[in-house]
């Protein structure tokens, strides 16, 4: 029996819902086939889901057709297993795939990007590794769940840090540490790194919703103009109790599930650092 997935970011995505979209060659800036990643990848984990990971493939061979296709990220991240899957997916594809990084590449982001041949990013963008983590946003998961999540995690990282390696031409051990530091990079950063293949000029695409916004706050070294350009959107931290505060107040419903939201984000992360027992 198919499970419900489980949310990852408080937004506004049904689950199955593709977060992605298709424009033809007619239709499209470039000439091309586009595929855009403008926002988080997932909303809703794709451990267990066979559903999403099925549209997403049949979506891309059918507007692919098996030719070149550009594909314009511009994304906090996400849910890690989507971005696995999606590379895996991509890295079949028969066609060349272009990448242009038009804003943020973060986190998840990252791996999807480096499935393309060719990796563009504006001079204005951000692209930001580190180590697989997961978010989860009220739900309640079992021992087994938690336990499998972070086997996961650990494979996932097993696999990310060779195939940056591949991309970049650093040393493992350096990608390790770079993905343990949260490491930002800018354009040219990147590029000098080897993330990034070419630079080019102009301005940067603006995503402002809440699972965008949200995602991003959970990291620890967010540049601060960048956190200041896409933070527009009336969407709180978690964390940040003292603001949420006079709403909360008048919501006692809303307090309630903010408390229990936190204390589960909270256990989440302890158990995948094994620093309590699972029970």
């Amino acid at each position: 029996m198919q499970k419900m997935p489980f949310r990852c970011f408080d937004g506004n995505a049904q689950p199955y819902e593709p977060f992605w979209r298709f424009v033809n060659a007619a239709e499209s800036e470039s000439g091309q086939v586009e595929l855009e990643l403008y926002g988080a990848i997932s909303e809703y984990s794709w451990l267990g889901d066979e559903i999403t990971p099925k549209k997403f493939k049949e979506d891309l061979y059918r507007f692919g057709q098996g030719g070149p296709i550009l594909l314009k990220i511009n994304s906090p991240g996400g849910d890690v297993f989507a971005a696995s899957a999606m590379r895996a997916i991509m890295t079949d594809y028969p066609g060349e795939i272009t990448v242009r990084v038009d804003g943020v590449a973060a986190s998840s982001a990252v791996i999807v990007a480096i499935a393309g041949k060719k990796v563009q990013m504006m001079d204005t963008a951000y692209m930001m590794i580190h180590d697989p983590a997961v978010v989860v946003f009220i739900a309640m998961l079992d021992i087994e769940t938690l336990g499998e999540i972070r086997d996961n995690l650990q494979e996932i990282k097993d696999g990310i840090v060779p195939a940056y390696a591949a991309k970049t031409g650093l040393d493992e051990e350096e990608i390790s540490l770079m993905m343990s530091d949260e490491t930002w990079m800018s354009a040219h950063k990147a590029v000098e790194y080897g993330f990034a293949d070419e630079i080019l000029s102009g301005g940067q695409t603006s995503v402002s919703n809440m699972a965008f916004v949200n995602c991003l706050r959970n990291y620890a070294n967010v540049p601060p103009a960048l956190m200041q350009a896409i933070s527009q959107v009336n969407v709180l931290p978690a964390a940040d109790s003292a603001a949420q505060a006079p709403a909360l107040r008048n919501n006692p419903a809303a307090a309630d599930n903010e408390r229990e939201a936190q204390i589960l984000r909270e256990r989440v992360q302890l158990i995948l650092k094994k620093e309590i027992p699972h029970a």
